[in-house]
């Protein structure tokens, strides 16, 4: 059986990152886009003159209780969403999410079975409506609950409920432990 593979390189700053695409229902493996993640990157674009803003949290809570269960990009009306896409891979690379920006992430791998606590790395592939391509590599965190609350370690992430049009100004209903 004969496969074709499509490969692209995309030149952002001094990082070189290698997409491969091909015809599948589930994310590509993660080669060698995005594979670091740490936990704490925040991607943002801020308001700019033209009104194009976008935030991504760094962590969400996919346990059930109405609080942070999804991941999902916020954005202005100058993101075509139809175009624009984001991919998530586990610590091993294999793909568990991928879509357009406009569709949510609950946690739960390409299978139906809930992620692990723990980073996942993505690419955000976001077109403007004035046709301007950005690409950003990130990390989005799945955290739980340890009894009452969620243990971050030290970490500041960023969850879904922070975001209003102007950033992360909200404070998160979840409850951090001290």
């Amino acid at each position: 059986m004969k496969h074709t593979v499509i490969l692209s390189v995309t030149i952002i700053g001094l990082v070189f990152m290698v997409r491969c695409a091909k015809n599948s229902s589930t994310p590509a493996k993660n080669l060698a886009t995005c594979t670091s993640c740490n936990g704490d990157s925040v991607l943002m674009q801020k308001p700019d003159t033209t009104d194009l803003w976008y935030y991504l949290p760094t962590a969400f809570t996919p346990n059930g209780d109405g609080i942070n269960d999804i991941f999902r990009l916020a954005y202005s009306s100058r993101v075509n969403a139809d175009s624009s896409t984001i991919t998530i891979w586990d610590k091993n690379g294999n793909g568990v999410f991928e879509g357009s920006v406009n569709q949510a992430w609950n946690g739960h791998d390409t299978k139906g079975n809930l992620c692990a606590a723990g980073h996942y790395p993505l690419y955000l592939k976001i077109m403007t409506t004035s046709g301007v391509w950005k690409e950003q590599c990130g990390c989005v965190s799945i955290l739980t609950y340890q009894g009452n609350c969620i243990y971050t370690g030290g970490v500041t992430y960023y969850y879904p409920d922070e975001i209003d049009s102007t950033g992360f100004d909200l404070p998160t209903h979840d409850n951090i432990c001290p």
